[in-house]
């Protein structure tokens, strides 16, 4: 009997042995699993297309001989799981970089148009300029263009008139008298600035009749007009350029040869400053 009791205890001993060393076996498989991340290949890395197959190699070279420490594929397989975002973040990149190249053409395209329409101005600004210069002959002539007010009136008559000699003929309606150098109660232009100017004058007889006018400037003949016709009115006209000072007077006199009326409607009086002195 109890020789029977040692051996069941022999056997149940055995046995216990066997089960311990079978869990440490499972226990030191979970630790390699756990260590090494031992998955399913569809749970696996993807890097650059490919499949991240160093688990394959787990089994042998996992660990060496003293110790079981991990080797270099351990070590690369974690640097390559750890950067598994760069490919997007390089395709951010690049389509960031693409957009800005294209903003960047747009804008240069956009500044070459200015330049070249701020060329196209400059070009026509310096052909008026030119253009001014030569109409005026500031340079050629010596004679400085008038760079203020616009100097220039006209006025005609508005009825009949019966004069006697010497009497200024005052042309009562006024067309325009830029400048404010006409007046047309006294029928006489003073000039405003020194300068050239010109006047012109045209004088309607009576019917049958001859009358005789003519430009004055400071009480002094400078030009004379003769009106006259037989059997019909008569017409005539005179132009003169003058140098005048600032305060000179012009206006239209009758003289004492011939008759005294001068016909309304037809007979005008015109200056206008050519150029500043």
């Amino acid at each position: 009997m109890v020789r029977i009791c040692v051996k069941i205890l022999l056997v149940v001993a055995i046995v216990t042995l066997a089960l311990k060393g079978t869990s440490s076996q499972r226990g030191t498989q979970d630790r390699r699993s756990d260590d090494y991340g031992t998955t399913d290949q569809s749970d696996g890395d993807f890097l650059g297309g490919e499949w991240n197959d160093q688990t394959s190699d787990l089994g042998d070279n996992s660990y060496h001989d003293d110790g079981g420490k991990r080797n270099s594929r351990r070590n690369r397989w974690v640097a390559g799981h750890s950067n598994c975002t760069c490919g997007r973040e390089l395709s951010s990149l690049k389509r960031d970089l693409r957009e800005e190249m294209r903003q960047r053409v747009t804008l240069k395209s956009l500044i070459d148009g200015f330049l070249s329409r701020f060329e196209e101005l400059s070009a026509t600004v310096e052909a008026l300029n030119n253009t001014r210069q030569d109409t005026f002959g500031n340079i050629s002539s010596g004679h400085k263009v008038s760079t203020g007010q616009l100097v220039t009136f006209s006025a005609k008559l508005s009825y009949n008139r019966e004069l006697k000699p010497l009497d200024t003929i005052v042309f009562d309606a006024v067309i325009s008298n830029n400048g404010g150098g006409y007046d047309a109660d006294t029928g006489k232009f003073t000039a405003p600035r020194d300068g050239t100017y010109m006047f012109q004058s045209t004088i309607l007889s009576g019917y049958n009749t001859k009358v005789e006018t003519a430009i004055i400037k400071n009480d002094k003949e400078v030009a004379r007009i003769y009106s006259g016709a037989h059997d019909a009115h008569g017409s005539g006209s005179n132009t003169v350029a003058l140098s005048l000072h600032r305060g000179d007077v012009i206006w239209v006199r009758l003289l004492y040869q011939g008759g005294n009326h001068v016909h309304g409607y037809y007979s005008t009086f015109t200056g206008t400053l050519l150029a500043e002195a």
